[in-house]
């Protein structure tokens, strides 16, 4: 019967398939960094400088690592201990075990990608990357966490982007 070999071919062609697409489906993870981009009304050179003054400025407990001025790329780094501010910005998921532990410090890595966008204009790229450092005792762990993105908005902020934009 030939229908009945079709029929048997576009199985053994689909069941693959729809395998394949499946596991590929459930292999797909969410990426722990995503950034913020938002267009700031201003020239790069002087968005950078922005940048480069907030980062350097005690008030926001940044400290510059790197302002490179020909890929208009800054780092900064802050370790905080304050619970409230830490729970704020980011979520740390633990295990079932961790959920006890208390907030030691946390680390979070700022890197802001600047690119000339026209007219006058910078499209400002924010990034966060955020590790928790849980202890309960002499027990201590270290986690990755997930930005709320409250960080990040706050920084363009304060380089001149228009919030909610």
């Amino acid at each position: 019967d030939q229908g009945g070999v079709m029929k048997l071919r576009a199985a053994s062609i689909i069941t693959p398939l729809l395998l394949f697409i499946l596991a590929s489906a459930y292999a797909i993870e969410t990426p722990r960094i995503v950034p913020r981009v938002q267009e700031i009304p201003k020239p790069i050179g002087e968005v950078f400088v922005t940048f480069k003054k907030y980062f350097n400025d005690a008030s926001s407990h940044f400290e510059l690592v790197r302002a490179d001025e020909r890929s208009h790329t800054l780092v900064a780094k802050q370790t905080t201990t304050d619970d409230l501010t830490w729970r704020r910005w980011a979520f740390c998921e633990t295990g079932p075990v961790e959920m006890i532990y208390k907030l030691q410090d946390g680390t979070v890595t700022v890197t802001v990608k600047l690119e000339k966008s026209p007219p006058h204009s910078t499209l400002a790229t924010v990034s966060a990357d955020f590790q928790g450092r849980y202890a309960l005792g002499g027990n201590q762990n270290t986690v990755a966490c997930t930005s709320k993105f409250a960080l990040e908005d706050s920084i363009l902020t304060a380089a001149g982007a228009v919030p909610g934009k």
